[in-house]
C-alpha cells in the first residue's frame, strides 16, 4: 500500500481469536489438549515478533496478525475409510478436486487450491498431498459416539501413527518452525451427529513425529461428492487462525453455510490483514474523493485513541463468487478487538454496518437470510454513514469516530464516494482501484493526487486489471504526461491477457490526472481516484508525467521492500 503525506499509515493490530463453524445450522469448536477453546491458544504471542518468520507470530502494528502464510502451502490430506462406511470417491478424484487448476467436476468452479488462488490475488497456492485410503481399526459407529471429541481423538493418534513410516510429517512444516501447519483428516461418509464423535473440527496434537511438532489439523467427512465450502472453511481456521464470524451472514466463508459447493469469498477484512489487497487508510483530516472496483483497494478509518478498532469498507457485487448475495455496493465492517469474538446477540468483534439502520445479522448466530439490498450502502438504498445518520459511524463506546463516508454512488463496477466533513475541491481523478478481471492476481489501483511539491504535476494510475487467465500476469500502467485530457499511461508490461490501467478519459482526467493545485487534506493512495484542483498548464507536461513516472516506481519498490520484510 502506498499512501501521500496525507493518509496516515497506521496499521491496526487484530485479535487472534478462532472458533469454527460448518453450517448455517450448527457449529463446532476449535478442539485443543482434549477441551474446547474460542481462541487458538498458540495464537496469543507478543505484539512485537521475534526474529524469523513463523506462521503463527502476531505482528506488530503495520505487520500480519492472523497467521499468514504466502507462496506455495503443502498441506498433507489423510483418506480414512470404515468397514461400515467406505468412500464414495477415488483417492485420484480427491487430488484432483483438491489440487488441480480449474477443476469443474460435481458442480464446482474451481478446486480448493483455486479457491485460495484466487482469494489472496495469486499470493497463496495451497497445495495438498494425498494419502490413503487408511482404514480404521474400528466401525465408523464406533467413532461417531462418545460425548465429545474424544473418539475423534482417538482416531487422530490411531492414523498419524499408523502413517508414520508412509509420511515425512517434516515436509508440512512450511515455514521451518518446527510445527506443522495443514494436516487434513478427510473420513468417508456424512458429517455425523454435531458436537460429538467425528464432526468437523480443528484441533491440535502433542505428537512430534519427523522432528516436527503435529501443531494443528481438521477434520471434516467426504460426503457422497465433493464440496469447498467446508474443507475450505476448515483451511481458513487451520491454516490462518481465522474466526468463526457468527452474526454476519453471507458476507464471508467464515460465517453462514450460505453455498455449499461454491462458496462465498473471504471476507476483505481478513483478506487486508493478509496484503491480499491494498488498504487506503484515511483520517478525520481527509477530504477527499474516491472510486472503489471489486478486488480492488479497500478503505480503513482508524480510532486514534484506540487503534484497534476501526471501519473497513469497499465494493463488493453479487457476481462471481458472491453471486449469492442479494445485492452489491458499498460494504461496510466495524472491527472491534476489545470485544474478543463474535457472539450474538451481544456486540461483534467483526460487524457488518448495515446500510438499512438494522441490527438483523448481528442480532442472531445463523442469520437467515443470510444477506439483503439494504445491507450495502449507495444511491438508492443510503448514501451516507456519518455522525448523525443511521447507522451512525461511532466507536463502540458511543463516541463520535469523525467518520462521515457520503454521496455514494451508484452500485456497480466503479461506485464514487466522498470522505471527510469539508470541501473537496473538484478536478481531475486518477485511476480507480482495479478490479480481477477473471484472474486470480487483481490489478492494483492508480493513483490519482498531484504532488503540490512537483508544481501541482498529477502522475498516472499504476498497475492496471490482470490477465484472464487464472496466473495471467497483472498488466502495469504508469501514468504518461499530465495534461488537460489525463494523458495515457506508458510504459505497460502485459502478462496473459492483460488490461491497462490509466487510458486517458477526456477532461476527467482518468490516469494522468490534471495538473493543479492539491488541496491541503487531498490524499493520494495506491488504488484511490482522490480528487484534485484542476489548473491546466500545457507547458512542462511531460516532464511532470516522467517526474510522477520515476516516483511512481520508487514507491511501488519500496512497497515490494516493506512486503519482502513482513511476508513469510
Amino acid at each position: 500500500m502506498r499512501s501521500s503525506v496525507w493518509i496516515s499509515a497506521l496499521w491496526v493490530v487484530l485479535a487472534a481469536t478462532a472458533t469454527v463453524s460448518f453450517s448455517s445450522h450448527a457449529a463446532a469448536t476449535i478442539v485443543y489438549n482434549g477441551r474446547e477453546v474460542s481462541a487458538w491458544p498458540d495464537l496469543e504471542q507478543p505484539s512485537t515478533p521475534p526474529a524469523g518468520g513463523a506462521f503463527d507470530v502476531v505482528g506488530a502494528p503495520g505487520i500480519h496478525l492472523f497467521s499468514h502464510p504466502s507462496g506455495v502451502v503443502h498441506g498433507l490430506t489423510i483418506l480414512v475409510d470404515f468397514s461400515d462406511q467406505t468412500g464414495a470417491y477415488s483417492k485420484d478424484e480427491i487430488n484432483a478436486w483438491l489440487n488441480t487448476k480449474g477443476y469443474n467436476k460435481f458442480g464446482l468452479t474451481g478446486s480448493v487450491r483455486d479457491y485460495y488462488l484466487q482469494q489472496s490475488n495469486g499470493k497463496v497456492d495451497y497445495q495438498n498431498e494425498v494419502h490413503g485410503f487408511y482404514r480404521a481399526q474400528k466401525p465408523k459407529s464406533y467413532y461417531q459416539g462418545g460425548d465429545g471429541y474424544e473418539r475423534a481423538d482417538e482416531l487422530w493418534e490411531e492414523v498419524s501413527q499408523a502413517l508414520d513410516g508412509e509420511i515425512d510429517y517434516s515436509k508440512f512444516d512450511n515455514d521451518g518452525d518446527g510445527k506443522t501447519e495443514a494436516i487434513s483428516l478427510l473420513y468417508a461418509g456424512n458429517e455425523g451427529t454435531f458436537g460429538k464423535g467425528l464432526w468437523p473440527h480443528a484441533s491440535s496434537s502433542n505428537d512430534t513425529r519427523d522432528g516436527v511438532h503435529l501443531n494443528r489439523y481438521m477434520m471434516t467427512a467426504m460426503d457422497d461428492q465433493p464440496t469447498n465450502y467446508v474443507f475450505s472453511h476448515e483451511s481458513g481456521h487451520m491454516l490462518f487462525g481465522w474466526p468463526d464470524m457468527y452474526g454476519v451472514g453471507d458476507y464471508s466463508i467464515m460465517a453462514n453455510r450460505d453455498a455449499n459447493t461454491n462458496p462465498v469469498g473471504i471476507d476483505d477484512v481478513l483478506r487486508a490483514d493478509q496484503g491480499w489487497v491494498d488498504i487506503v487508510d484515511v483520517t478525520s483530516t481527509t477530504n477527499a474523493r474516491y472510486e472503489a472496483a471489486p478486488n480492488g483497494v479497500v478503505y480503513r478509518y482508524v480510532n486514534p485513541a484506540r487503534p484497534t478498532e476501526y471501519f473497513l469498507w469497499s465494493n463488493v457485487q453479487n457476481t462471481d463468487e458472491w453471486v449469492s448475495l442479494a445485492g452489491g455496493g458499498l460494504l461496510i465492517w466495524h472491527f472491534d478487538k476489545s470485544i474478543g469474538g463474535n457472539n450474538p446477540p451481544q456486540p461483534l468483534e467483526i460487524a457488518v454496518v448495515q446500510g438499512g439502520g438494522s441490527r438483523i445479522l448481528s442480532a442472531t448466530t445463523w442469520p437467515s437470510p443470510g444477506s439483503a439490498k439494504t445491507d450495502f450502502f449507495g444511491a438508492g438504498v443510503n448514501s451516507e454513514v456519518g455522525a448523525q445518520t443511521k447507522p451512525a459511524s461511532s466507536w463502540n463506546d458511543g463516541s463520535a469516530s469523525g467518520l462521515r463516508i457520503y454521496d455514494i454512488g451508484e452500485s456497480g463496477p466503479s461506485i464514487a464516494f466522498s470522505v471527510g466533513t469539508g470541501p473537496i475541491s473538484t478536478g481531475g481523478s486518477g485511476g480507480a482501484g482495479g478490479a480481477a478481471g477473471g484472474s486470480a492476481t487483481a490489478g492494483m489501483g492508480g493513483v490519482g493526487a498531484a504532488s503540490a511539491g512537483m508544481g501541482g504535476a498529477g502522475f498516472g494510475g499504476s498497475a492496471g486489471a490482470s490477465g484472464g487467465s487464472l496466473n495471467g500476469g497483472s498488466g502495469a500502467s504508469f501514468g504518461g504526461a499530465a495534461n488537460t485530457n489525463g494523458g495515457h499511461g506508458g510504459n505497460s508490461p502485459s502478462g496473459g491477457s492483460s488490461a491497462a490501467a490509466g487510458q486517458g478519459a477526456a477532461a476527467n482526467g482518468a490516469a494522468g490526472g490534471n495538473v493543479g493545485d492539491v488541496p491541503p487534506n487531498s490524499d493520494s493512495g495506491s488504488g484511490c481516484s482522490c480528487s484534485v484542483a484542476r489548473q491546466t498548464h500545457h507547458s512542462d507536461g511531460l516532464g511532470f508525467g516522467l517526474l510522477g513516472l520515476a516516483l511512481t516506481v520508487f514507491s511501488r519498490r519500496r512497497r515490494a521492500a516493506r512486503a519482502r520484510a513482513v511476508m513469510i
